[in-house]
């Protein structure tokens, strides 16, 4: 039998250990409630695709120029590829790196649309800065990704810097412009994430969005159509003629 000495020591260290282990849940309870609010937390700006998205003023202004030396999927001896050279094509522009975010949706928007007038062209970037690339490592890359599209390899950054990606903050990132008919900028996709039938609803709507576009873009007319209808319109008459 304890005496009253052991029995006092024995209360106190029950104490202490009823207070350590409320202590300690209550740490873990608090500790779950930062995560929550550490997890519901806008992520910081160089990851955040509002503050890396081209800027506004961009809609509706000319695409800026590529100026693309090197390519891949391109046939041997073709003039290098511009946005002159597909005028009256709707051009789907997508920035890539090697990462296979959207390759899907956009094989789907290809498969539906290249037909009637949509011109898929890729301009790889290396991801996260400019750095020296091996274009036999990006025809790797659209081999693995199923892409048989022209792909411009853009080492420097260049026709990068020309659209918007100016800062060193852009990893992981992957435009797709949409660019009209007369080589106007009209949409602008900022991130690459768009899937056709995906559960992630936002993946799913940003496809859907990008579609709505493409099919109001191919349903405008062609400059050349545009030129003829001007052409044939009656001049009105001049006042005493």
């Amino acid at each position: 039998m304890l005496n009253r000495d052991d029995r006092g020591w024995f209360v106190r260290s029950r104490l202490r250990n009823s207070r350590r282990a409320l202590v300690s849940k209550r740490g873990k309870f608090f500790a779950a409630i930062f995560a929550v609010l550490l997890w519901s937390l806008p992520l910081p700006a160089q990851f955040s695709a509002n503050e890396l998205a081209p800027p506004p003023e961009m809609i509706g202004k000319v695409a800026p120029r590529w100026n693309l030396r090197a390519w891949v999927n391109l046939p041997a001896n073709s003039p290098i590829l511009e946005t002159a050279k597909l005028r009256g094509k709707v051009i789907l522009l997508r920035f890539l790196n090697d990462s296979p975010q959207g390759a899907a949706g956009l094989r789907d928007l290809i498969k539906t649309y290249q037909a009637q007038g949509l011109a898929p062209v890729g301009i790889y970037a290396p991801s996260p800065t400019p750095t020296s690339v091996d274009p036999a490592e990006v025809s790797d890359l659209a081999l693995a990704l199923s892409f048989n599209f022209p792909i411009g390899i853009d080492s420097t950054w260049q026709t990068v810097n020309r659209y918007w990606m100016n800062r060193a903050d852009v990893e992981g990132l992957a435009a797709t412009f949409l660019i009209d008919r007369q080589g106007l900028v009209r949409y602008v996709q900022p991130d690459g994430r768009y899937e056709k039938n995906s559960r992630d609803r936002a993946a799913r709507r940003n496809y859907e969005n990008l579609e709505k576009i493409i099919q109001t873009l191919l349903a405008e007319p062609a400059p050349e159509a545009m030129e003829d209808a001007a052409a044939a319109a009656p001049t009105a008459a001049t006042p005493g003629g």
